[in-house]
């Protein structure tokens, strides 16, 4: 579950990321987020919070390994 929490953390700083930099920045959109770049800041504050998403869900995850070990 570790790598859905990478992968999560990455989703989230690139979503968050790209919302920020067309909020406050020169408004260009971060990386794989040039894709969306008609739907910002809306769609980098959606992959943001799919990305914590994705880490609440990868430390569940990892918690329900760990009780079952127990």
């Amino acid at each position: 579950m570790l790598f859905l929490e990478i992968f999560g953390v990455l989703v989230a700083i690139q979503g968050f990321g790209s919302a920020a930099s067309e909020l406050f920045g020169k408004g260009r959109s971060w990386g794989l987020m040039g894709i969306a770049e008609d739907f910002q800041p809306f769609s980098g504050i959606l992959i943001g919070l799919l990305g914590v998403l994705l880490i609440v869900a990868g430390e569940k995850g990892r918690r329900a390994n760990r009780a079952k070990r127990q």
